[in-house]
């Protein structure tokens, strides 16, 4: 009997080491996929941003569901300020610019297949899960897309900031009136709020914008 006591005794010991073992494993291995997405994180350029923007509609809306009023009230109040860009505002060109920039934000999210957040989709393009959705994609399919419109009050440039960072880099439209400097321009950012068109004064944005020459688009 006191044998048999001892036996049990020790497979108890023995099944007791290999569940800490198999714990500890957990753990290390826990670690070490939170070290590497860390990793691929830091890598994807384009910083996250606190999420503090001008008259945005829900960040999970596309262009096929968003409510009528949201939508109309944020052309109006993009047209508004885009007017304001221009001692004598084209009123139309200033429409035809917001329902372009809002609705083809939305446009894109879709045909990124975006996975939200942004900076969780910048991972997925790293890891080659998908395949566009970094902030220059936005940037040139967006700013492609604007001058097709061919307007005669308004002119787009292409703004980086933190050029050459892998950590901070970050790249968006920027929209002024034509003739007028950059820095008097508008942030037009469709990556920041996953399709969600933020809007904003260069001089009040939070990034150190500068104009990237168009020889370099």
């Amino acid at each position: 009997m006191s044998v048999t006591k001892n036996k049990l005794k020790v497979k108890k010991k023995k099944g007791s080491h290999h569940s800490k073992l198999g714990i500890r494993y957990s753990i290390l291995n826990g670690h070490f996929v939170c070290t590497l997405l860390l990793l691929i994180f830091l890598l994807t350029g384009c910083s996250a941003t606190q999420h503090t923007y001008r008259k945005s509609s829900d960040p999970s809306s596309t262009s096929n569901h968003l409510n009528d009023t949201a939508y109309s009230e944020k052309v109006v109040a993009l047209q508004d300020h885009l007017a304001d860009l221009n001692r004598q505002p084209n009123m139309l060109e200033a429409r035809q610019v917001a329902e372009t920039a809002i609705t083809y934000s939305s446009d894109l999210a879709e045909e990124y297949d975006l996975v939200r957040p942004a900076i969780l989709h910048n991972i997925f393009v790293r890891m080659g899960l998908k395949d566009r959705g970094l902030c220059y994609h936005w940037t040139e399919d967006l700013i492609k897309r604007l001058q097709s419109l061919d307007l005669k009050t308004y002119q787009f440039h292409w703004a980086v900031a933190y050029r050459g960072s892998e950590l901070r880099e970050h790249n968006s439209v920027v929209i002024t009136a034509r003739g007028e400097a950059f820095e008097k321009g508008m942030v037009l950012d469709p990556w920041r709020n996953s399709g969600d068109l933020y809007w904003a004064l260069i001089k009040t944005d939070k990034y150190p914008w500068q104009e990237l020459p168009p020889s370099e688009w």
